[in-house]
């Protein structure tokens, strides 16, 4: 006889170098995924360091400026970067399974005047917030995006706050 296919076996052959085809492109996604979680993984980090040092840093603002009302308003600014901390801390519980692991604390010093120090700040404020709009597109889970866009609204608070002590300041 004659070597050849029967239509049967021809679209068993195809069949099986699509499935191929798709076995390889499954692992490849799967690279992509696990790198794109890795990304996220590690945004998460950066976030709750830089809010970490953020809090710290504002508590030293706190101890150098002797109006009340502003001293309540860094000190309201540092409370308001340790909550933003915790979210980030429940979003990588969520994503990785375990707590995030903390530095021993950050020692953060202050090296220029008041009004340029507050300047910086609103600066880093904003840089913040591109950096969480960055990291909230990420995320198609509504709930999660939430999360991140209430950090989002408290920085633009915060950068508003910072703005005014500035001004007052400079």
């Amino acid at each position: 006889m004659y070597p050849y296919f029967s239509k049967k076996q021809e679209n068993n052959i195809k069949a099986q170098e699509i499935e191929k085809k798709d076995s390889d492109d499954l692992i490849e996604d799967k690279i992509e995924q696990d790198d794109f979680r890795r990304y996220i993984i590690e945004a998460l980090e950066e976030a709750i360091e830089e809010q970490q040092k953020r809090s710290i840093y504002f508590e030293k603002l706190y101890n150098i400026v002797t109006d009340e009302k502003d001293k309540d308003i860094l000190r309201q600014i540092s409370l308001n970067e340790m909550k933003y901390k915790k979210i980030f801390m429940e979003l990588y519980k969520m994503l990785t399974g375990e707590d995030a692991v903390l530095k021993e604390r950050v020692d953060v010093d202050i090296e220029d005047t008041l009004s340029e120090e507050l300047y910086d700040s609103i600066e880093e404020q904003l840089e913040d917030i591109e950096f969480y709009r960055m990291l909230m597109s990420l995320f198609a889970d509504l709930p999660i995006r939430d999360m991140i866009y209430e950090i989002i609204v408290g920085k633009q608070k915060n950068a508003q706050l910072l703005s005014n002590l500035y001004n007052k300041y400079r």
